[in-house]
């Protein structure tokens, strides 16, 4: 009888103890489930993290279409992305820090973690895409600003790499690129009006003249074509002609036929900035291009838009080809054939333009299925051809 009711009393104590555990283990999951929705978390590489805490992936579902941006780049906000103005059919978008835990999307310019200490501290569903965004060359993130790596981007932290290389996630060239629509809908007659306004040959505005060395090189190309006999009308810091330059009146500034395209960084993939969109092709100058290479530019350019350097021997070959091009008409009007008679090509291309970078995110963020990060975005960013992030200062 004795054993009996010991038996019966052991039972009723574990039960009871039983009941206390059981309590304690819902609130301490209730605790974790509520502090994870609203206190940093740190991240971990997406193979890491396959399971999400259910809320959270309510949550983020819920707010799909919202992109945060982490800062302005260097912090500067008068540097683009400037959000004013842009229509992402179905996406919002913020620089408001407080909403990251809403996004389904976070950009971030590769300056954006410099006051960040490592590891990510912040609020971070696993479920995120976090973007790493650059429109510099890797030229002028090592030799303007030193930055040899991408450190704190690395080890899975970013999903989606945006920049104005093609085989970038998101594909985001300079916007000055839309050009393209705006000019092909104008067709021959835009041709024979800016045409007739040619009366000059070559302009080059340019204030960075030693800081990179395809600075340098491009220096000295321009000045090879100078001593060739090639008129060149050349402003901006490097020739202490600033006012100069803005006293141009608008006939004297639309009157040039040629542009000198020439980048900062000698074959670095891709790279083509409003030297050749805006103050080249925007104005009915044909572009003279320096920097990328000849494939690079053919395969982003209108077809027969442009001359390359790499086409000739010697600056002194350039020049020459240029002076004919300027006292024959009909072969220059050729270098815009593409406006006239567009090919397949270039109206795929304008289509692909049409469309901003901030369009492009948000379509890809909302049909995304795919989990994905990169190990390495060092990796990915510097892996270039030497003669980009080389010291090399000589002419090709």
């Amino acid at each position: 009888m004795r054993l009996h009711w010991m038996m019966k009393r052991f039972t009723k104590r574990t039960k009871f103890v039983l009941i206390i555990i059981c309590s304690v283990s819902i609130t301490l999951l209730y605790v974790k489930e509520r502090d994870n929705l609203s206190q940093p978390t740190q991240v971990k590489p997406l193979s890491q993290a396959s399971h999400t805490v259910k809320s959270l992936s309510r949550l983020r579902d819920s707010n799909r279409k919202f992109i945060l941006f982490w800062d302005h780049p260097w912090s500067v906000p008068t540097e683009e992305f400037s959000i004013e103005g842009y229509v992402m059919d179905g996406c919002s978008e913020t620089y408001d820090r407080s909403k990251l835990p809403e996004a389904g999307a976070v950009v971030f310019h590769y300056s954006n973690l410099d006051e960040e200490t490592m590891p990510w501290k912040h609020y971070r569903d696993p479920e995120q895409i976090f973007v790493f965004f650059s429109h510099e060359s890797p030229s002028y993130v090592i030799h303007g600003e030193h930055r040899h790596a991408m450190t704190k981007f690395d080890n899975h932290f970013i999903n989606w790499t945006m920049t104005y290389r093609t085989g970038s996630d998101v594909f985001a060239p300079y916007e000055q690129s839309k050009i393209i629509n705006k000019i092909i809908k104008k067709g021959k007659k835009w041709v024979d009006r800016n045409l007739a306004k040619k009366k000059k040959v070559a302009l080059w505005v340019v204030s960075n003249c030693g800081l990179l060395p395809g600075s340098k090189i491009r220096m000295n190309y321009s000045n090879a074509l100078v001593e060739a006999g090639l008129p060149v009308d050349r402003f901006g810091g490097c020739f202490n002609n600033k006012d100069d330059f803005k006293k141009l009146s608008a006939d004297d500034f639309e009157a040039y036929k040629f542009y000198l395209s020439f980048e900062n960084a000698q074959h670095c993939k891709d790279y083509m900035t409003e030297k050749f969109w805006l103050n080249a092709i925007a104005y009915g100058r044909v572009p003279v291009v320096w920097g990328p290479s000849k494939e690079d530019v053919e395969k982003l350019a209108p077809t027969g838009s442009f001359i390359h350097t790499d086409d000739f021997r010697t600056p002194a070959d350039l020049a020459k080809y240029l002076l004919y091009l300027d006292s024959n008409d009909t072969a220059y009007r050729e270098y815009f054939e593409w406006v006239e008679h567009p090919d397949e090509k270039t109206l795929e291309l304008a289509q692909t333009y049409d469309l901003t970078n901030l369009n492009r995110l948000c379509k890809m963020m909302l049909s995304n299925d795919e989990k994905k990060s990169y190990h390495s975005v060092t990796k990915f960013y510097y892996d270039e051809k030497q003669d980009c992030v080389s010291t090399r200062e000589t002419v090709r």
